[in-house]
């Protein structure tokens, strides 16, 4: 599995630099655009599902929904930015228990424009940032104050923190409001790529450390729409 991992980064750290190096001889671009997003992303919780299953628990979907919103900076070409993403799934149960997962994190990318031709864009892109999960157990039954009272562990909520790889690759259509090589105005977009998510330390119940968690992670492909505003300034093409 892990051999898997490291061939797909290895490709995909590969095509990058090679479509960075065939953009050579375009147009340079300088601006900044803004956006907010929403989409799915895969988490993989193959391992997670497995100990539920076994414990009588529900099995977690793996697909997610994913809103979030982001920024990019152009200068010359070259692309630099972040993004932030929630991810939210919908929540399972049985006649027991009511279990949910929700997840989120923060990434740092850099890119590079491959093409451009009037206001559509496509570059690549490579990230880092960090990320987190939680999974939240609740017991399900029919309750007063009291019975609360006298026994409070009626539910858990365990997070999981880590790294975050990003690579993926953006497209954007900017509908302009301006002329005489000026892009400015509403931008639409859809970014498609895959996240993998780098364990660091063990699951947590209110800080403290629990061994033997499943090892699971935001690792998976995502697909994502967006629309934002921004703007950008073309200049002579390169040598």
């Amino acid at each position: 599995m892990k051999y898997i991992i490291v061939t797909k980064i290895t490709l995909l750290v590969f095509l990058f630099f090679n479509l960075s190096n065939q953009a050579i001889g375009q147009t340079k671009t300088s601006g900044g655009e803004g956006y907010f997003m929403v989409g799915m992303q895969r988490i993989d919780i193959k391992n997670l599902n497995n100990i539920l299953k076994q414990n009588n628990y529900p099995s977690l979907d793996e697909n997610y929904t994913s809103i979030g919103g982001g920024g990019y900076g152009i200068i010359n070409n070259f692309v630099i930015g972040g993004e932030g993403h929630g991810i939210i799934g919908s929540e399972v149960s049985n006649a027991n228990y009511r279990l949910n997962l929700t997840a989120g994190y923060g990434i740092f990318n850099v890119g590079y424009l491959i093409y451009q031709v009037e206001g559509l864009r496509l570059f690549p892109v490579i990230g880092f940032g960090g990320g987190g999960i939680d999974l939240n157990i609740y017991e399900k039954s029919s309750l007063d104050f009291i019975d609360v009272l006298n026994n409070p562990k009626r539910g858990s909520s365990l997070s999981l923190g880590g790294l975050m790889l990003n690579f993926g690759l953006n497209g954007s259509y900017n509908i302009r409001f301006s002329k005489n090589g000026k892009d400015g105005g509403l931008i639409i977009g859809v970014s498609a790529g895959y996240t993998h998510f780098l364990k660091v330390g063990n699951w947590t119940l209110f800080e403290n450390e629990i061994s033997g968690g499943p090892k699971i992670g935001i690792s998976g492909f995502y697909l994502r729409f967006s629309i934002g505003g921004g703007g950008a300034e073309k200049s002579s093409e390169m040598k």
